[in-house]
């Protein structure tokens, strides 16, 4: 028996209309390995389809009549190595919502059985999948099921189940991206296998925020003013801002929690941090969902001096700071290894407590009445 993988991807014309990318009525040749389908559904959708990696294709892609009558879009491939994954993508813009199909003929021969493996992205945001077996009394045993509920979802096949077994996804979430990573079972043996795509179905689409500008300049010492202008509120909670020293790792500048009628707006960072400096913008939607915009870059030569003493340093409890000349100290900035400002204190107090901060390397910075800054480190305990 060939075995089938149906993988049906629906897109909701509505709340109340299902199915809006149709195999048996949609456009696509057959054999087609990618295919645009332009604005489709309702809300419409801009849907594309592609389809990669290794196996040798030796039939279709083309429509084809599953075991339940259902019209679907079939490929038989062959794999060298049960390693390999034919990778079948759709992207949808803007995004749908509610996404759900069904995977069928996950079963297996009796050499090998199939894999699935599913992954599903909102504007660089992983989206949780529920995967379920829907043939569970099925001769030969169900789909093994690891992942449902992650971003993650893999079903399985038993080798030697020829049952025509069929796995239910769903999506909660919004997605911009499907992956379908199909192979042979890795318990098994490299082989020829089958699968199709079904219909998708939705219940909505989203209309992303659009980012139009976003810049970032230093306006004083260890003070960047951060600017984005933004386009299709719809949905919006708040913004996050977000900094890193290396353009990997971000972590919480701020939040901007009142939304302007203008869709412009401005962050300021007190951030003592000389070198490169990574910002971006989190956009969070009323019900959790979030996206991101670019990531800017901003280079600064903080001209700060190490002209300050700390003792003791390493300290358990409070260190003392004195500064070259002596001078009179206005502000004592302290930040941790991530670049978080942890203490400020303002004024000539130069005996600080230190008590309540987590054992750890931290940067001072120390700003004298003539305004000069100074910096060195320490270890608390």
């Amino acid at each position: 028996m060939k075995l089938l993988l149906i993988v049906s991807a629906l897109f909701c014309n509505s709340l109340l209309f299902a199915q809006d990318l149709n195999w048996n009525t949609s456009a696509i040749p057959n054999n087609s390995l990618s295919f645009n389908f332009g604005s489709i559904g309702s809300p419409s959708s801009a849907v594309t389809y592609a389809v990669t990696g290794p196996g040798t294709i030796t039939a279709g892609p083309t429509r084809f009549t599953t075991a339940q009558s259902d019209i679907s879009w079939r490929t038989a491939i062959t794999f060298g190595a049960v390693s390999d994954l034919k990778v079948f993508t759709l992207t949808f813009n803007p995004a749908v919502c509610g996404l759900t199909f069904i995977l069928y003929d996950i079963d297996g021969n009796n050499t090998s059985g199939d894999r699935a493996i599913l992954n599903a992205n909102y504007l660089g945001s992983p989206q949780n999948i529920t995967m379920t077996a829907l043939d569970p009394s099925f001769p030969g045993g169900s789909p093994t099921i690891t992942g449902s509920g992650t971003t993650t979802a893999t079903g399985t096949g038993t080798q030697g189940n020829q049952t025509d077994d069929r796995v239910q996804i769903s999506i909660p979430g919004c997605t911009s991206t499907l992956t379908i990573q199909y192979g042979n079972n890795p318990a098994g043996a490299a082989g020829g296998r089958s699968f199709s795509i079904g219909n998708l179905n939705w219940i909505g689409s989203t209309l992303p925020i659009v980012f139009t500008h976003f810049s970032g300049q230093k306006i004083a010492e260890g003070v960047i003013s951060l600017k984005w202008n933004s386009e299709k509120e719809v949905n919006v909670s708040k913004f996050e801002v977000e900094r890193s020293i290396d353009g990997n790792n971000f972590i919480s500048a701020g939040f901007i929690n009142t939304l302007s009628s203008d869709g412009k707006y401005t962050f300021t960072d007190n951030t003592p941090t000389k070198g490169v400096l990574f910002y971006r913008i989190k956009e969070i939607d009323l019900d959790g969902r979030f996206q991101y915009s670019s990531v800017i870059a901003l280079k600064f030569n903080n001209e700060v001096k190490s002209g300050i003493t700390i003792f003791p340093n390493p300290a358990s409890h409070s260190i003392f700071i004195t500064t070259k000349n002596n001078s009179e100290i206005q502000l004592i900035r302290i930040f941790d290894s991530n670049g978080k400002n942890v203490l400020r204190n303002e004024g000539t107090e130069n005996n600080i407590d230190i008590s309540r901060l987590p054992s750890g390397l931290y940067r001072v910075i120390v700003i004298d009445r003539n305004g000069d800054s100074s910096s060195s480190s320490f270890i608390k305990k």
